[in-house]
């Protein structure tokens, strides 16, 4: 009996054994296509793979290398996550078919691969197989819920929320007023109740709404995952990587681009249209009203009407030297005091507001019930981090880039350079772009070190990764 059991259990290992193993690849942020096969280092094909199957000795009958794309690789959160949900959906049928699987994702690829960790978590059913998730050069964008509820709303509940909110504190209002008056008409208070009322109801009715409706992963849901998946993790960074690094300091950059005083220019257009108005005044006046107005002002001390060449001329001479020169200063340093008071203010919450946009549009952040609250180089609440790369190996990645940073700086003083008599294309923003082949930066340049490669392979290799038939 036990003979049998044997035999049935060695079927097993060797069926098992013969099961293909998944190697996934997870592009970046714009680096994606809509084929599986190229030259992009996550492509099949690709100088990369090429060079990580020549280390591993891989099998392909025994090693499936399998891109997962997300289309172009939109800047977008909501895009990520909806990858990383697609791609755990992908993982449970790896786990269902009792494939063991490897992933290594770069950039913002590492954050669809976490997305895939949370998500599983989420559903309660973590992944079973996986034996290696490895992220490159990696920015993780700690999410956490907004404090208030307004900012979770959108146009309709956000509508029926002001009203709530403007309805219990009028009813408030007039509750409190009708305790100090000895006789208040019940209608009064009547209404105070119910204001009141309508206000709490609406804003319990909507908190719960929005926490039925949570889309949010939660800190426990995190420390979870650290819990499940943070010894099968692999951070590999450069310290110098622009995408980390860019990313966590634009979160502090508030350098004023609209300074206080941006309202003072305007003080010179309000006195130049208060000019234009008394002349429109007085030409109407003279026109439609005989120059009464202006025979006024012209007028002899003895009430007699001075109206003449020769006394309109003195009279505005007068009029100018001395009122409407004093007048104007007046005026002037008048609208510079409000200029700069409310200058200031106003200032202030413009850059506020840009800058939170170029922070948003720089993360991809595009939820409505969460902001970003930090970046790191590791996933929130991991206790568990990787260092940045060994010099060994961070050098050889700095030269890489260094050396191709030279040659791009000459094609681009080159277009700058360029006239349009010359012949060069209006459209310098093109002309950039097309003069950049990426491994300028060493955020795109990981894949194309032969040092790097090296130790990606022996990282895989010691997850396990290798071919079966060795």
């Amino acid at each position: 009996m036990s003979t049998n059991n044997n035999k049935e259990a060695s079927k097993d290992e060797v069926s098992q054994n013969e099961t293909p193993i998944k190697l996934v690849t997870v592009h970046g942020t714009g680096a994606g296509d809509v084929t599986s096969s190229g030259d992009k280092w996550w492509q099949l094909g690709s100088v990369f793979m090429g060079e990580l199957q020549t280390r591993l000795a891989l099998d392909p009958a025994h090693v499936e290398i399998v891109p997962f794309q997300w289309e172009i690789g939109p800047n977008s959160e909501d895009k990520r996550r909806a990858a990383g949900f697609a791609l755990a959906e992908q993982l449970k049928s790896y786990d269902e078919a009792k494939q063991d699987y490897y992933l290594i994702g770069h950039s913002h690829g590492g954050s669809v691969i976490y997305n895939a960790l949370l998500k599983s978590v989420a559903n309660n059913a973590p992944f079973e197989r996986l034996k290696l998730w490895c992220t490159v050069g990696t920015p993780f964008l700690d999410y956490r819920p907004n404090t208030f509820l307004f900012q979770r709303l959108r146009s309709i509940g956000l509508t029926i929320y002001t009203t709530g909110i403007v309805a219990l504190v009028l009813g408030i209002w007039i509750l409190l007023m009708t305790m100090f008056k000895p006789e208040v008409n019940q209608d009064f208070v009547t209404l105070g109740y119910a204001m009141t009322l309508y206000g709490a109801i609406t804003y319990v009715c909507l908190w719960l709404y929005e926490a039925r409706k949570k889309s949010w992963f939660s800190k426990k849901q995190k420390q979870q995952a650290e819990q499940l998946y943070r010894k099968s993790w692999c951070g590999l960074w450069h310290k110098e990587d622009e995408a980390i690094s860019a990313l966590s300091n634009v979160q502090n950059i508030s350098a004023p681009i609209i300074p206080n005083s941006f309202l003072m220019p305007i003080v010179a257009g309000l006195q130049f249209g208060l000019v234009i108005f008394v002349g429109l005044i007085f030409a109407f006046d003279l026109a439609f009203n005989d120059g009464e107005m202006l025979t006024y002002f012209v007028s002899a001390e003895d009430g007699t009407e001075g109206f003449s060449i020769g006394g309109i001329t003195f009279s505005i001479a007068f009029e100018i030297l001395l009122i409407w020169i004093p007048a104007t200063w007046v005026l002037t340093k008048l609208l510079s005091v409000l200029a700069f008071l409310f200058g200031r203010p106003m200032a202030y919450i413009l850059n506020k507001v840009i800058w939170t946009s170029i922070q948003k549009r720089a993360w991809g952040d595009d939820l409505l019930k969460e902001d970003v609250h930090a970046i790191s180089s590791h996933p929130p609440q991991f206790a568990h981090k990787c260092d940045f790369l060994d010099e060994a190996i961070a050098e050889p990645l700095r030269k890489h880039s260094e050396k191709n940073a030279i040659k791009t700086l000459h094609k681009v003083r080159l277009v700058l350079g360029m006239s349009e008599s010359a012949g060069a294309s209006p459209d310098i923003r093109t002309e950039l772009t097309d003069s950049l082949n990426w491994q300028e930066l060493i955020h795109t340049s990981y894949f194309d070190v032969p040092a790097f490669i090296d130790l990606l392979a022996d990282s895989l290799k010691q997850a396990g990764l290798v071919s079966l038939d060795k």
